[in-house]
Protein backbone atom coordinates (compact mmCIF):
# COMPACT_ATOMS: atom_id res chain seq x y z
CA UNK A 1 0.00 0.00 0.00
CA UNK A 2 3.00 2.37 0.27
CA UNK A 3 3.33 2.37 -3.33
CA UNK A 4 -0.01 3.33 -3.94
CA UNK A 5 0.19 6.27 -1.28
CA UNK A 6 3.41 7.60 -2.80
CA UNK A 7 2.09 7.16 -6.24
CA UNK A 8 -1.27 9.12 -5.04
CA UNK A 9 1.11 12.04 -3.18
CA UNK A 10 2.97 12.89 -6.35
CA UNK A 11 0.77 12.62 -9.01
CA UNK A 12 2.33 14.64 -11.41
CA UNK A 13 5.51 12.54 -10.94
CA UNK A 14 3.29 9.85 -11.35
CA UNK A 15 2.15 11.02 -14.52
CA UNK A 16 5.48 12.19 -15.56
CA UNK A 17 6.94 8.71 -15.04
CA UNK A 18 4.21 7.08 -17.04
CA UNK A 19 4.78 9.17 -20.04
CA UNK A 20 8.09 8.53 -19.81
CA UNK A 21 7.53 4.29 -19.87
CA UNK A 22 4.68 4.89 -23.20
CA UNK A 23 7.69 6.88 -25.24
CA UNK A 24 10.27 4.92 -24.24
CA UNK A 25 8.29 1.77 -25.55
CA UNK A 26 7.30 3.53 -28.61
CA UNK A 27 10.77 4.06 -29.54
CA UNK A 28 11.66 0.34 -29.16
CA UNK A 29 8.61 -1.22 -31.13
CA UNK A 30 8.43 2.18 -34.03
CA UNK A 31 12.26 1.60 -34.32
CA UNK A 32 12.45 -1.51 -36.03
CA UNK A 33 13.67 -1.15 -39.59
CA UNK A 34 11.17 -3.28 -42.06
CA UNK A 35 12.05 -3.12 -45.88
CA UNK A 36 9.18 -2.24 -48.13
CA UNK A 37 8.64 -2.19 -51.68
CA UNK A 38 5.51 -0.81 -53.95
CA UNK A 39 4.50 -0.11 -57.55
CA UNK A 40 1.63 0.56 -59.62
CA UNK A 41 0.18 0.32 -62.30
CA UNK A 42 -1.95 3.90 -62.97
CA UNK A 43 -4.17 4.10 -66.45
CA UNK A 44 -5.66 1.09 -67.13
CA UNK A 45 -8.36 1.86 -69.82
CA UNK A 46 -10.19 -0.15 -72.27
CA UNK A 47 -12.07 0.71 -75.26
CA UNK A 48 -14.74 -1.86 -77.29
CA UNK A 49 -14.38 -2.38 -80.74
CA UNK A 50 -17.02 -1.43 -83.62
CA UNK A 51 -18.81 -4.06 -85.71
CA UNK A 52 -20.30 -2.11 -88.78
CA UNK A 53 -20.52 -2.62 -92.54
CA UNK A 54 -21.55 -1.28 -95.59
CA UNK A 55 -23.52 -1.94 -98.41
CA UNK A 56 -23.22 -0.34 -102.22
CA UNK A 57 -27.06 -0.80 -103.06
CA UNK A 58 -28.66 -0.26 -99.11
CA UNK A 59 -32.33 0.08 -99.35
CA UNK A 60 -32.03 -0.41 -103.00
CA UNK A 61 -32.90 -3.80 -105.07
CA UNK A 62 -29.26 -5.74 -106.02
CA UNK A 63 -31.17 -6.36 -109.74
CA UNK A 64 -34.89 -6.59 -111.04
CA UNK A 65 -36.08 -7.88 -114.86
CA UNK A 66 -39.39 -7.07 -116.52
CA UNK A 67 -41.35 -9.49 -119.10
CA UNK A 68 -38.64 -12.34 -118.55
CA UNK A 69 -38.86 -15.01 -121.01
CA UNK A 70 -37.76 -18.90 -120.73
CA UNK A 71 -33.88 -18.59 -121.35
CA UNK A 72 -33.48 -15.02 -120.17
CA UNK A 73 -31.70 -13.62 -117.07
CA UNK A 74 -31.03 -10.83 -114.79
CA UNK A 75 -28.14 -9.61 -113.49
CA UNK A 76 -26.66 -7.25 -110.71
CA UNK A 77 -24.32 -6.40 -107.94
CA UNK A 78 -23.55 -5.64 -104.49
CA UNK A 79 -20.58 -4.76 -102.41
CA UNK A 80 -20.28 -5.32 -99.18
CA UNK A 81 -17.62 -3.87 -96.94
CA UNK A 82 -16.79 -4.46 -92.71
CA UNK A 83 -15.87 -0.93 -92.14
CA UNK A 84 -15.52 -1.72 -88.16
CA UNK A 85 -12.57 -2.23 -86.53
CA UNK A 86 -13.07 -5.88 -85.42
CA UNK A 87 -13.20 -8.48 -87.62
CA UNK A 88 -16.73 -10.40 -88.43
CA UNK A 89 -18.79 -13.22 -89.38
CA UNK A 90 -21.05 -12.06 -92.18
CA UNK A 91 -24.26 -13.90 -93.66
CA UNK A 92 -26.78 -13.81 -96.05
CA UNK A 93 -29.81 -14.32 -96.10
CA UNK A 94 -33.58 -13.93 -97.55
CA UNK A 95 -36.57 -12.33 -96.41
CA UNK A 96 -40.34 -10.82 -97.32
CA UNK A 97 -40.44 -13.57 -100.27
CA UNK A 98 -43.50 -13.18 -102.05
CA UNK A 99 -45.66 -14.32 -104.95
CA UNK A 100 -48.19 -12.21 -105.51
CA UNK A 101 -49.02 -13.34 -108.94
CA UNK A 102 -48.96 -17.40 -109.18
CA UNK A 103 -49.22 -19.52 -112.43
CA UNK A 104 -52.39 -21.02 -113.89
CA UNK A 105 -51.20 -24.03 -111.61
CA UNK A 106 -50.61 -21.83 -108.45
CA UNK A 107 -46.68 -22.30 -109.46
CA UNK A 108 -44.57 -19.38 -107.48
CA UNK A 109 -42.34 -18.19 -109.88
CA UNK A 110 -39.56 -17.80 -107.15
CA UNK A 111 -39.65 -21.39 -106.95
CA UNK A 112 -38.95 -21.63 -110.85
CA UNK A 113 -35.99 -19.03 -111.31
CA UNK A 114 -32.26 -20.22 -110.93
CA UNK A 115 -30.27 -17.63 -108.88
CA UNK A 116 -26.19 -17.87 -108.88
CA UNK A 117 -24.41 -16.21 -106.44
CA UNK A 118 -20.61 -15.66 -106.84
CA UNK A 119 -18.25 -13.69 -105.03
CA UNK A 120 -15.09 -13.09 -107.78
CA UNK A 121 -13.95 -16.55 -108.79
CA UNK A 122 -16.17 -18.34 -105.94
CA UNK A 123 -19.54 -19.71 -105.78
CA UNK A 124 -21.47 -18.42 -102.91
CA UNK A 125 -25.49 -19.88 -103.60
CA UNK A 126 -26.48 -21.80 -106.69
CA UNK A 127 -30.45 -23.03 -106.58
CA UNK A 128 -33.76 -22.08 -106.90
CA UNK A 129 -34.47 -18.76 -105.83
CA UNK A 130 -36.90 -19.86 -103.33
CA UNK A 131 -35.05 -22.51 -101.66
CA UNK A 132 -32.18 -20.12 -100.57
CA UNK A 133 -31.96 -20.13 -96.63
CA UNK A 134 -29.40 -18.58 -95.06
CA UNK A 135 -25.61 -18.65 -96.43
CA UNK A 136 -22.40 -18.03 -93.91
CA UNK A 137 -20.50 -15.84 -96.23
CA UNK A 138 -16.48 -16.59 -96.29
CA UNK A 139 -14.56 -13.65 -95.93
CA UNK A 140 -11.17 -14.69 -97.29
CA UNK A 141 -11.95 -17.48 -99.92
CA UNK A 142 -7.97 -17.91 -100.80
CA UNK A 143 -7.58 -19.81 -96.90
CA UNK A 144 -10.06 -22.04 -96.57
CA UNK A 145 -12.77 -22.04 -93.48
CA UNK A 146 -11.73 -18.53 -92.68
CA UNK A 147 -14.96 -17.35 -92.52
CA UNK A 148 -14.61 -13.55 -90.75
CA UNK A 149 -14.26 -10.46 -93.28
CA UNK A 150 -11.22 -8.59 -92.19
CA UNK A 151 -11.47 -5.35 -89.65
CA UNK A 152 -11.65 -2.04 -91.50
CA UNK A 153 -8.78 -1.67 -94.36
CA UNK A 154 -7.85 -5.19 -94.48
CA UNK A 155 -7.64 -7.44 -97.85
CA UNK A 156 -10.29 -8.74 -96.82
CA UNK A 157 -12.96 -6.44 -95.55
CA UNK A 158 -15.06 -5.82 -99.26
CA UNK A 159 -16.82 -8.32 -101.09
CA UNK A 160 -18.58 -7.93 -104.05
CA UNK A 161 -21.57 -10.16 -104.69
CA UNK A 162 -22.38 -10.93 -108.35
CA UNK A 163 -26.09 -12.21 -108.62
CA UNK A 164 -27.48 -13.69 -111.55
CA UNK A 165 -30.98 -15.25 -112.01
CA UNK A 166 -32.30 -17.18 -114.87
CA UNK A 167 -35.68 -18.03 -115.95
CA UNK A 168 -34.60 -21.61 -117.22
CA UNK A 169 -35.25 -22.59 -121.03
CA UNK A 170 -37.59 -25.38 -120.26
CA UNK A 171 -39.92 -23.00 -118.41
CA UNK A 172 -43.67 -23.66 -119.19
CA UNK A 173 -46.80 -21.74 -120.27
CA UNK A 174 -48.09 -22.01 -116.48
CA UNK A 175 -45.66 -19.07 -115.42
CA UNK A 176 -46.69 -16.71 -117.91
CA UNK A 177 -47.24 -13.42 -116.32
CA UNK A 178 -46.14 -14.78 -112.79
CA UNK A 179 -44.44 -11.99 -110.44
CA UNK A 180 -42.39 -12.27 -106.97
CA UNK A 181 -40.32 -10.12 -104.99
CA UNK A 182 -37.56 -10.37 -102.37
CA UNK A 183 -35.15 -9.01 -99.80
CA UNK A 184 -31.34 -9.83 -99.32
CA UNK A 185 -30.30 -9.42 -95.70
CA UNK A 186 -26.71 -8.73 -94.33
CA UNK A 187 -25.66 -9.36 -91.09
CA UNK A 188 -22.21 -9.38 -89.51
CA UNK A 189 -21.80 -10.59 -86.00
CA UNK A 190 -18.50 -10.64 -83.90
Amino acid sequence: MARIAILLQWPKLTLGALALSLAAVGLVVGSGADFTSATANPSNTFTSGSLSHTNSRNNAAILTASAMKPGGTATGSVTITNTGSLPGTFSLSKSNLTNPVLGTGSERLSDQLDLLIRDGSTTVYSGKLGAMGTIALDGDTVTVGTQQFGAAASPTAAHTYDFTVTLPSATGNAYQGTSMSVQYDWTATQ
